[in-house]
C-alpha cells in the first residue's frame, strides 16, 4: 500500500477522469510527469505505469474516493517528444 493517496477514477458516465490525491500523492504524480517531460525534451519516448497493489503496484491507492466512480487499477502515462505524439512516430 502506498504511503500517499493517489487515485484515478472514471466518473459514472465514463467520460470524465477524476484524480484524487493528498499532498504526497500529488507530489509523486508531479515527479513522474517531470521525469517524463525531461525524457521528451531529450527526444526520447518514455512511459510510466502507475498501479494499485492489486495489480502488483504500489503507486496508486486501492480505495475509490467517490462511490459513484470506477477506480482505475492501472494508469499509463506516456511522454512524447512532439505535439503529434504517437502520430509522429515513424
Amino acid at each position: 500500500m502506498p504511503d500517499h493517496l493517489l487515485t484515478f477514477e472514471l466518473g459514472k458516465d465514463g467520460d470524465e477522469l477524476f484524480i484524487h490525491g493528498d499532498a504526497a500523492g500529488l507530489r509523486y504524480l508531479a515527479r513522474v510527469a517531470l521525469r517524463l517531460a525531461e525524457h521528451a525534451e531529450a527526444n526520447r519516448r518514455e512511459h510510466d505505469h502507475l498501479m494499485t497493489e492489486e495489480w502488483a503496484g504500489q503507486e496508486l491507492s486501492s480505495v475509490a474516493q467517490d462511490p459513484a466512480s470506477s477506480l482505475l487499477n492501472q494508469v499509463t502515462i506516456r511522454g512524447w517528444p512532439t505535439r503529434g505524439g504517437a502520430h509522429d512516430v515513424a
